[in-house]
């Protein structure tokens, strides 16, 4: 009986530590053909899934337990175990799988087959293919919260817009048309608000979802990309990759309330469950962007790989800042000229150190990274960028108007 009693305990110890951990968030690195695991404890990489060709949607089952990838170069989807943040198994799709949705169940996983004009439902079981849809090149989908109707952002050349689709007969309900491609589709946490963005506009789409009618419009930034709600259904997040902002728009008065600035082409985001932060994929800056909802403002940024597009994060609260690990120091360096140069142009740090880089002169400078992987955008005279080094390696960067004269850096993280 005592041994029955401990056991129990410890696996009531076990089941808490479990509960408590912190979510970890998958970021599928289409330049890299890899997914970027972050603790979002730390806000670190701690590891990198080599999976397929072409990673482009991901999706996380509601227990966490298991994540999905799709790769439309090569046609399959691999499904990653989260405990060991390894290859479980691979599915074969069919000709280049986009985006993907999960139930509100977990019971089944909706991939967009945009090659063959098809939606697979796979049963996130047994992961064998339960049902096959028709839709005309589907891109991105949503499924709604009883798991009867899927709405699609249709690409086909001709038939652009969004299809609604009844899961169980497979036929087309409603199909509103668009202007240009519809890019992203999201539902509200109650699922009779459906949001969505299309391609060269600068407005997001708002519908009602029974019926299937277009409520109205909100300007956001140039070329919007991703649109989803916050789990709380308070707000809207929509990043725009020409601007590299991400709007929060209020969702009951229908109103942008703050522009967020964040990387270079923003283009996917994944809310935490506690609606207080939002992870945000900067594709051309190799970088995620964690943004404070609460505060309007980008807490920090975590350097991935090559081309990080969708991303998804498991529920859970997101630990604040402030108590994130980190060794708590901050150097400076100076942006100086004539002539124009970093002071010092080589700078050694710990890993965890915070660098802050004042423009001390009287010209427009940058700081970018190599290959574009952290970038502040143009600083006037007197404005500072801050960018936190969490991992060891050497760090080439530069500014963008003054390169050819010799404004370049270099930080060495130990």
């Amino acid at each position: 009986m005592k041994l029955k009693l401990l056991i129990a305990f410890l696996f009531s110890l076990i089941t808490v530590a479990a509960a408590q951990a912190a979510p970890k968030a998958y970021v599928a690195e289409f330049g890299s053909d890899d997914v970027a695991v972050i603790d979002t404890a730390s806000n670190k990489v701690i590891k990198h899934i080599p999976i397929a060709k072409g990673a482009h949607g991901v999706v996380i089952t509601p227990d966490g337990s298991r994540v999905f990838v799709s790769s439309d170069e090569s046609s399959v989807i691999s499904v990653i175990n989260a405990e060991t943040d390894s290859i479980a198994s691979t599915i074969p799709t069919g000709k280049a799988p986009h985006g993907l949705a999960v139930s509100q169940d977990g019971a089944f996983v909706y991939a967009a087959i945009f090659g063959d004009n098809q939606i697979l439902q796979i049963d996130t079981r047994t992961l064998k293919v339960a049902k096959t849809l028709e839709a005309p090149q589907p891109h991105n989908l949503a499924i709604s919260r009883d798991n009867k109707t899927l709405f699609v952002a249709a690409q086909q050349p001709g038939k652009t817009g969004i299809d609604e689709i009844d899961v169980a007969s497979g036929k087309e309900v409603t199909f509103i048309a668009t202007d240009t491609v519809p890019r992203s589709v999201n539902l509200s946490p109650a699922g009779d608000v459906l949001t969505s963005t299309q391609y060269d506009h600068s407005t997001l789409q708002i519908y009602s979802t029974n019926p299937l009618k277009q409520m109205t419009t909100v300007t956001v930034g140039d070329s919007p990309h991703h649109t989803i709600f916050t789990p709380d259904g308070k707000l809207v997040l929509v990043c725009s990759q020409q601007t590299n902002d991400v709007s929060l728009i209020d969702a009951k008065a229908w109103k942008v309330i703050a522009k967020v600035p964040v990387g270079q082409k923003p283009h996917w985001i994944a809310p935490s469950s506690d609606s207080k932060y939002a992870y945000v994929t900067d594709e051309a800056s190799g970088q995620v962007s964690v943004l404070d909802l609460e505060d309007k403002k980008v807490d920090e940024t975590i350097q991935v790989g090559n081309a990080p597009r969708k991303i998804a994060i498991q529920a859970g609260n997101v630990t604040e800042a402030e108590e994130k690990e980190t060794n708590g120091k901050t150097v400076t360096v100076l942006m100086q000229g004539p002539p124009q140069r970093f002071m010092p142009a080589t700078l050694t740090i710990e890993a965890g150190t915070t660098v802050e880089w004042i423009n001390n002169g009287t010209k427009v400078h940058t700081v970018t990274g190599e290959h574009a992987s952290w970038d502040s955008g143009s600083l006037e005279p007197g404005e500072k960028f801050s960018h936190r080094f969490d991992q060891k390696g050497t760090f080439a960067y530069y500014c963008v108007p003054h390169q050819q004269m010799g404004m370049v850096g270099t930080i060495i993280v130990n």
